[in-house]
């Protein structure tokens, strides 16, 4: 009885030993099913916050992004700033840039045309000056727009390489004048020029001529349109010094020494150039303000003239006209005193014959007005 009950004790010890593992089973298998459920729930439940995150911080996870990138391209904060300033400038309407390859050697070109000088390499930069027709200019190189780089007085300047051309133009049916050629001072070539059809400009009918005033000791220095005055007026007793077609190289190597030799005390001297070179403004000036010092310390008064209109001609045009007056006027110092011929014969009226040239009645006119300046 007591070995059947041990067996039946044992029996019971073995029962309950295999459903004890049993539960231990279970219940590692549960322990697993439930890491994994909380694995997934925590995986759906951080996937949420990140859209939420992004969603936050907007654009700063693609400044974040780019400058991950930048950092892999070795952007350094130098090229950040470079950036930004092209940028801003771009906002400001900045003038283009543009890169100049410089000659070997530089060369002379010719004007075809009257064209604008500009501080660079396009319409988009300031005008400086002009050139007449057949201008020679020496050329130093030429900017990445074609545009040729030019010496310009002290500087350097830019022309469209539209309009200069190694050659010097030819234009048989135009009057020669500033591109170097000499014109006729005859008395022949006056009459003939006054026998054209004459083209009125800001009035048709000059006032009638004033009465000249008679003034010692005037020395009158200018070009063609002296030589043509000189002779329209007739006998007078002032010192002329005027050759047709002549501009700043004849002023500096020629007319100045004449005028040394007969200035003094009293001398009243006027000059009237620039028509025929209109880029040599730099050039008259610096020259013109040496000479006054030097003149007005030997007892003379010194006046310069502005150049006087002009119409429709292949050499010189009326905005270079005013531009060249209003520099001159504006650079001149204090012992060069300026008369202002421009606005007195626009305001009486005046004829030209050939777009730079004047009639017998508008010189005249002009002659008795300088008098009454000095």
């Amino acid at each position: 009885m007591k070995k059947i009950t041990y067996i039946l004790s044992l029996l019971i010890v073995i029962t309950l030993i295999g459903c004890g593992n049993t539960e231990s089973s279970d219940t590692s298998e549960a322990e697993t099913t439930f890491l994994e459920e909380s694995l997934i729930t925590d995986t759906a439940a951080e996937e949420p916050q990140a859209e939420s995150d992004s969603e936050e911080t907007g654009d700063n996870d693609n400044e974040s992004l780019e400058a991950d990138e930048g950092s892999e391209e070795s952007y350094t904060d130098s090229d950040i700033a470079d950036s930004e300033t092209e940028s801003d400038s771009g906002n400001e309407n900045s003038l283009p840039e543009y890169t100049v390859t410089a000659f070997e050697e530089s060369r002379t070109m010719y004007a075809s045309d009257p064209v604008n000088v500009r501080k660079g390499p396009s319409t988009d930069f300031e005008i400086v000056g002009f050139l007449g027709f057949g201008q020679d200019v020496t050329v130093t190189g030429q900017a990445d727009t074609k545009w040729y780089e030019i010496q310009y007085g002290e500087d350097t300047a830019f022309v469209s390489n539209k309009y200069l051309q190694d050659e010097m133009p030819v234009n048989e049916t135009a009057a020669k004048s500033d591109a170097g050629a000499a014109e006729t001072a005859s008395a022949q070539d006056s009459e003939a020029a006054a026998s054209q059809e004459e083209q009125p400009k800001q009035g048709d009918t000059p006032q009638p001529v004033t009465e000249v005033k008679n003034v010692a000791g005037v020395i009158l220095v200018g070009d063609s349109r002296f030589v043509q005055m000189q002779n329209s007026v007739g006998a007078n007793s002032c010192t002329w010094i005027a050759e047709s077609g002549k501009g700043y190289n004849w002023f500096s190597e020629k007319a100045i020494t004449r005028i040394d030799s007969c200035v003094g005390k009293g001398s009243k001297i006027l000059i009237n150039l620039g028509v025929n070179d209109t880029s040599n403004l730099q050039k008259y000036i610096s020259l013109v303000n040496a000479k006054a010092d030097e003149w007005v310390s030997k007892g003379a008064t010194v006046y310069y003239s502005s150049v006087n209109p002009v119409w429709e001609n292949p050499y010189v045009n009326e905005e270079q006209v005013e531009y060249f007056n209003s520099q001159m006027k504006g650079s001149l110092n204090g012992n060069v005193h300026w008369i202002d011929s421009h606005s007195y014969l626009t305001s009486i009226g005046y004829k030209l014959v050939d777009g730079l040239h004047y009639s017998e009645e508008t010189y005249q006119n002009l002659y008795a007005y300088y008098m009454s300046c000095l």
